[in-house]
């Protein structure tokens, strides 16, 4: 273990060198959260597109091939870089711990383990059913939409990677009452030995599997803090958090959900593209990170104290920018002075990960973040992979893209993501 001291966020001056092991456990642990319910943010943004442009019921469709052309492909991934090992119940939950579709807190998942072939989960809370009841005034219609058909393909996709055999099989669900008490929704997870054939593949993780973004390898560094987890050997762990895994751990895992979010951002506009057109991709991709922007910042910076509106914030919040998929993603971020600096990118997997479109085909949404933390800040690119910024008092400021409280309604922005145990009870409703 390294003796380098460590910090709680990351207030004070700009530093060019940062990385995200100059974190402690604890604060690491709240990024990986604020990662994972990007996951959020980016349906918010992209279904309303789908809605207008191909129905409704197109976001069923939209929904199904984007989790189930992705959560596979990092499910497999957190189950290798944690050494979970199994076909039984505990490991699929396990596996449920780790995917940026279960936000902690914001969709509270609570597991059972009955034995190898049975376990049960539950949320008590549901941060998605929460919004979208408020959203829609409880539309029975919509709620069936996102709790029935949009969740039983994809839950067996994902159970699918640890046993093709298991099944989730809902006890309760929605629709519910305006006024309700209990669970939002209660799953059985059981074995099922009598399906003939392997259940229909989605053609989206075909393509996805074959990016380099599903194969990327992120190194496992050296601890800077003493404690936590090493691995997710043993039994599974119902009241697991963030929290109880190593520094060097969570460093890795903080890269990983971002890149488990770009699996699912590359999974989108697969199915954009090839069920909606191109057209509506060119339209809708420049504008998909817009309006995630200002609810990811805000939330951002709370989380890492970064504080101001001049070039030192915009520089710190480029180098935590999950969009930019460290390691992944090959860049660099220079601070000249209050109101100049520049980003620039090299040779990296992520450039030229062609296997289908993704965002990074869209390299300069990072403008998005930067006119977040200040609306007058202006990209002038200088070569084909680097930008200079600069705030322009002169400049019109952006107004924030019209989504962009839609992505942080139902209370998800001021949602708190902080340290909390899981509270223990088996549950019977």
């Amino acid at each position: 273990m390294s003796d380098s001291a460590v910090s709680g966020g990351y207030a004070g001056g700009f530093d060019p060198e940062w990385t995200l092991d100059r974190l402690s456990r604890a604060a690491l642990a709240r990024l990986c959260r604020e990662y994972m319910v990007v996951s959020m943010y980016h349906d918010r943004a992209l279904m309303p597109h789908i809605a207008i442009s191909a129905g409704q019921e197109a976001t069923i469709r939209q929904a199904d091939s984007e989790w189930m052309g992705s959560s596979p492909v990092y499910t497999e991934r957190n189950k290798r870089n944690l050494g979970i090992v199994g076909d039984g119940v505990g490991e699929a939950f396990k596996g449920f711990q780790f995917d940026v579709g279960a936000p902690h807190h914001f969709l509270d998942f609570h597991f059972e383990v009955v034995d190898h072939d049975l376990g049960y989960f539950w949320l008590p809370f549901c941060g998605a059913h929460h919004y979208l009841r408020e959203l829609t005034g409880n539309d029975p219609h919509l709620v069936t939409n996102m709790c029935h058909h949009m969740e039983d393909r994809t839950f067996d996709a994902t159970l699918a990677v640890t046993n093709p055999k298991l099944r989730a099989i809902p006890v309760h669900r929605p629709p519910k009452p305006d006024e309700f008490t209990g669970d939002h929704c209660r799953w059985e997870v059981r074995v099922v030995e009598d399906e003939s054939g392997p259940r229909p593949g989605e053609p989206s993780l075909e393509v996805v599997s074959q990016s380099a973004a599903a194969t990327f390898t992120f190194e496992l560094g050296e601890s800077r803090e003493a404690g936590g987890m090493e691995d997710y050997t043993g039994p599974m762990r119902p009241d697991f958090r963030l929290e109880d895994l190593s520094h060097a751990l969570l460093v890795r895992q903080a890269k990983e959900f971002a890149l488990d979010v770009h699996l699912l951002m590359r999974a989108a506009y697969f199915s954009v593209d090839e069920n909606f057109g191109p057209e509506l991709l060119d339209e809708v991709a420049p504008q998909h990170r817009a309006a995630i922007a200002p609810v990811l910042v805000a939330r951002l910076r709370e989380a890492l104290g970064i504080e101001g509106d001049d070039m030192a914030a915009i520089g710190k919040v480029l180098q935590v920018d999950p969009f930019l998929v460290d390691d992944y993603v090959g860049y660099s971020v220079e601070v000249h002075n209050v109101a100049r600096g520049s980003i620039s990118f090299g040779e990296c997997a992520g450039i030229g990960d062609d296997a289908c479109r993704s965002p990074l085909d869209w390299i300069d949404g990072f403008i998005h973040m930067a006119q977040t933390v200040n609306p007058r800040c202006v990209a002038t690119r200088t070569s084909d992979q680097s930008w200079d910024l600069r705030i322009d008092p002169e400049a019109e400021p952006v107004e924030p893209h019209w989504l962009a409280e839609m992505c942080g309604g139902g209370g998800l922005r001021h949602f708190d993501l902080t340290e909390r145990r899981v509270e223990l009870g088996r549950r019977v409703s």
